[in-house]
């Protein structure tokens, strides 16, 4: 029997610790650009496609025998699975690129606006390093230890910011038209897609009854968070608040107790900031792990040092042009997330039941030359 890198438990805390964070920085003025009071609308459309696809993924999860890379080979062999990996490299290449600018801009820009420097990000690119050269168990270890800390910084910041916010600047529902609602769900892709790691961890961990219900119910929480975290942003700023670049700064800064106190709910912010640092690897992990894969290296660390070195050679040599870089791949780049993240994964189901159907006619065919 094949050993289980994960735990099932390790799997949800995954989708809790690290699904909401990504989208905390810009992803709330990027929606309200295009649908105002109803972004919160935007994300839901985004996040039932992403929970279609893991529905899709969870019976996946339940019938596999073999990790999805022993599927790829199965039915398509060895050339074909590598070709259909280079893509996904090239995904979590491009998927990588926003998070890790939004936190390399919001670390430099708000947390020292003295002096901004790029250095201040530079701890980043080694923790993924360092996360990137580990075996899949590492992401299980780490999520065991920072949905606790995830939750405790969103919360400190809810709490922070909810007496300032007028819920009454949401209405009405649906005001600015179907139109507007999924421009905005489009243009967001970039900041979705979640549900295509539970892909990756197919054949990782062992599938129980009742082990979907779970996996399903933590996604919908780490959705729930992205949501009431909107409805907080859009009521504390309404009109400007598409002018809100890094909305994990704003809602907060204006409380009372902070007015008092001083910048308490930095501690929450820093919390965040601290658990992002892990969530932004993970597009860098299983970058990493796609290029192992397609290359055979034969040192662990060859491919999460190219991988590294990439993002870091766009975060710092293209920064100039990172506007360029973020408006194609919001208007562009989009129809490609779509197709790998949540197109293709859903024929993982029949990648299964093509290998499963294989592995049953050549037990069939070993009993019938056995019997013979």
């Amino acid at each position: 029997m094949a050993y289980n890198q994960l735990k099932t438990r390790q799997v949800c805390l995954f989708f809790i610790a690290f699904l909401p964070i990504t989208k905390l920085f810009s992803l709330p003025s990027v929606l309200a650009t295009y649908a105002d009071e109803d972004l919160w609308i935007s994300a839901i459309i985004n996040a039932l496609l992403d929970i279609g696809t893991l529905v899709a993924l969870i019976f996946a999860c339940k019938c596999a025998k073999t990790n999805f890379y022993g599927m790829l080979e199965k039915v398509f062999g060895k050339v074909g699975a590598k070709i259909i990996v280079a893509f996904y490299f090239v995904y979590f290449m491009l998927k990588a690129i926003l998070p890790i600018n939004e936190q390399k801009e919001y670390v430099e820009f708000t947390l020292y606006t003295l002096l901004p420097t790029t250095f201040y990000f530079f701890p980043f690119f080694v923790v993924a390093l360092y996360c990137c050269t580990k075996k899949l168990r590492v992401i299980g270890r780490v999520a065991d230890i920072m949905w606790v800390v995830s939750l405790i910084g969103i919360a400190l910041l809810f709490v922070l910011s909810i007496s300032n916010a007028d819920i009454s600047a949401i209405l009405p529902i649906g005001a600015r038209g179907l139109g507007n609602i999924f421009t905005a769900s489009f243009k967001g892709v970039a900041w979705f897609g979640d549900s295509l790691y539970l892909m990756f961890f197919v054949g990782e961990f062992a599938y129980r009854k009742k082990d979907g219900v779970k996996i399903l119910l933590s996604y919908i929480a780490g959705i729930l968070i992205v949501i009431l975290f909107m409805l907080i942003f859009y009521s504390i700023f309404t009109s400007i608040a598409h002018r809100q670049r890094f909305a994990l700064t704003e809602i907060s800064k204006y409380t009372t107790v902070i007015n008092n106190t001083g910048r308490f709910d930095y501690l929450g912010i820093l919390m965040i900031l601290l658990s992002n640092f892990f969530a932004l690897s993970t597009p860098l992990y299983f970058g990493a792990r796609t290029l192992e894969y397609i290359c055979g290296f034969k040192k662990m660390w060859i491919a999460p040092a190219i991988v590294v070195t990439i993002q870091f050679i766009i975060s710092v040599f293209f920064a100039q042009y990172f506007y360029s870089i973020e408006s194609f791949i919001i208007n562009y780049a989009t129809y490609f997330f779509i197709l790998m993240a949540n197109i293709l994964p859903i024929f993982t189901l029949i990648l299964v039941k093509i290998t499963n159907n294989e592995k049953k006619a050549q037990k069939e065919i070993n009993y019938e030359y056995q019997k013979g």
